[in-house]
C-alpha cells in the first residue's frame, strides 16, 4: 500500500492518509507491514481489538473515511487482487475529493504567489489558452486572470 499512497500523492491528493492497523500480539508486524514506507501504523490491543470492533469486527479490510469520519467505502483485502483494490480505492478518492488543486496555483506547488503570476504572463504572451491559467473561467487567459490572481494573493 505504500506505493499506492505515493501514487495518489503524485496525483495531487496530498491530504489522503493510509493508516495500517495491526494486532499487538503479532511479532515483527510493525517492521514487516510498514517496511520501506512512511505509512503510519496503529496497533490494536489484543485480545479486545477495539479498533477492529469499531469497524464491525471485520478482519483484513480497508475502510475509507471522509474528512468527517463517515465511511464512504470498504473492501476486503486479499493479496491476489491488490490492483483491483487499488483501482476501487482510487476511484473512491477521486469521486469524493475531485479537486485538490488551488485556484491560481499554476505551477502546482499549493501556493499562489509571484511565480504563478509570471507563468500566467508567459501564457498570455505566447497566446496559450490553457485552462489552468483561466482563473476567472471566462474561456480565455488574459489580464483579468492576473487581476484575479492578485486578489487571491492579497486575500
Amino acid at each position: 500500500m505504500s506505493d499506492f499512497q505515493d501514487e495518489i500523492r503524485s496525483d495531487g491528493y496530498e491530504n489522503v492518509v493510509i493508516i495500517g492497523v495491526g494486532q499487538t500480539n503479532i511479532s515483527n508486524f510493525n517492521t514487516n507491514f510498514t517496511a520501506n514506507s512512511d505509512l503510519p501504523l496503529v496497533m490494536d490491543s489484543y485480545p479486545m481489538l477495539p479498533i477492529r470492533a469499531a469497524f464491525d469486527g471485520l478482519h483484513k479490510q480497508v475502510v475509507v473515511l471522509d474528512t468527517n469520519a463517515i465511511e464512504i467505502g470498504r473492501v476486503t483485502f486479499s493479496f491476489s487482487s491488490i490492483s483491483q483494490h487499488e483501482d476501487y480505492l482510487y476511484d473512491l478518492i477521486v469521486q469524493n475529493y475531485p479537486d485538490q488543486s488551488v485556484v491560481g496555483d499554476i505551477n502546482g506547488d499549493q501556493i499562489v504567489n509571484i511565480q504563478d503570476i509570471i507563468l500566467i504572463i508567459n501564457m498570455i504572451l505566447v497566446g496559450s489558452n490553457d485552462a489552468v491559467g483561466d482563473i476567472n473561467s471566462d474561456g480565455t487567459v488574459n489580464i483579468l486572470d492576473i487581476v484575479q490572481m492578485i486578489n487571491i494573493i492579497l486575500g
